[in-house]
């Protein structure tokens, strides 16, 4: 008889797990799953909307960043060969030229842009500040001081007198 019980009692448990775990099963079934957002990659998406900036057409161009796509590869080059601005292991010269000029030529504020290109603001706060310091840097290459001769035709003409007095 002891055995007959304890049989029993074996079986009542097996049966209480099964039920156990067909409950479980069951719930999990009918569990409302939230799906998780993907990922996105940041780094093909900034090189997406750099790419839509500058491809897009001239017009498109200069509207966010106020110049045509060769004179930004130009000002780019420029800033390379004289040794103005590099690279880091992160950010391109072209973005860090690009998000200046959004900042100045848009009045974008440096929240906005760092959505746009999933940085920190102070990232971006920062590659301004190195590019505004850098084009402040250019006038010694781009702007020549005047000579302290007037040009003769300027000199004789009377019109340009009062603003050319010697």
């Amino acid at each position: 008889m002891d055995s007959e019980i304890i049989h029993a009692a074996c079986m009542g448990a097996v049966i209480t797990v099964i039920a156990i775990g067909v409950t479980i099963i069951e719930q999990e079934r009918n569990r409302i799953y939230i799906l998780r957002e993907s990922r996105i990659n940041v780094i093909a998406q900034r090189e997406f909307y750099i790419d839509s900036i500058l491809n897009r057409g001239d017009r498109h161009c200069v509207e966010q960043i106020r110049m045509k796509p060769v004179v930004l590869y130009k000002l780019c080059d420029v800033l390379t060969s004289c040794d103005l601005l590099r690279s880091t292991q992160n950010v391109s010269i072209k973005e860090q030229v690009i998000v200046f000029l959004q900042i100045v030529g848009q009045n974008q504020r440096f929240h906005v842009i760092s959505g746009i290109y999933y940085r920190s603001v102070e990232t971006i706060h920062c590659y301004f500040r190195i590019v505004l310091k850098v084009v402040l840097k250019l006038y010694k290459h781009l702007i020549k001081d005047p000579e302290d001769t007037v040009p003769a035709e300027i000199m004789n003409n009377q019109r340009f007198y009062p603003y050319f007095k010697v």
